[in-house]
């Protein structure tokens, strides 16, 4: 009897353990390819503590050089594995809708995969660019302790303020812009 219970129970867990699916019997199945492609602009100016870096887009993987253009730039870190980061997603795509002619926005997909970023950022219908940042370059070079994160960084490269903690909302990125950026956002 032991015997037969030891084999059922052997063949439960390889059956459990299998990498088949019911949806593609004698195959594995494979989560789709995330689809979002949002395309980057390089910055022309290298950032204080970051310094001249070049990132892959996360949505079309072209090199991108990561700072300020013409204009000023919030720059948010986050990753599809960051609680925080799922409850600021809407936030930040609130305030790039609302101000996205007056402030570049770039986010900066830390620390994860390529194919979470993509898909984290599909299915939160980011419409900003992001970088792919594997090695976390922007937040330690930013002196982020951890994410979420966002920088305020003037035309210059200057870092005009830091918020390194959870609960950014679209009215604290608006004022916290305002402010370091001396603009009156519409």
């Amino acid at each position: 009897m032991k015997k037969v219970l030891t084999a059922a129970a052997a063949l439960f867990l390889s059956a459990a353990c299998s990498n088949q699916s019911p949806a593609a019997p004698g195959g594995t199945a494979e989560a789709p390819e995330p689809t979002w492609s949002v395309a980057c602009a390089s910055g022309a100016t290298a950032i204080d503590g970051v310094g001249d870096l070049d990132l892959d887009c996360l949505g079309d993987e072209a090199p991108t050089s990561v700072g300020p253009g013409e204009r000023p730039l919030v720059v948010v870190l986050w990753a599809s594995w960051c609680g925080p980061c799922q409850a600021e997603a809407p936030e930040v795509e609130a305030f790039y809708q609302a101000h996205g002619d007056q402030v570049d926005v770039l986010g900066v997909d830390t620390a994860d995969t390529r194919d979470m970023g993509r898909s984290f950022a599909e299915e939160f219908g980011m419409t900003f660019p992001s970088v792919f940042d594997p090695e976390e370059a922007v937040r330690i070079g930013l002196g982020v302790p951890g994410l979420p994160g966002v920088a305020f960084v003037n035309p210059d490269g200057t870092v005009a303020a830091l918020v390194a903690e959870p609960g950014v909302t679209t009215e604290i990125l608006t004022e916290t812009a305002e402010t370091a950026f001396g603009l009156e956002l519409a």
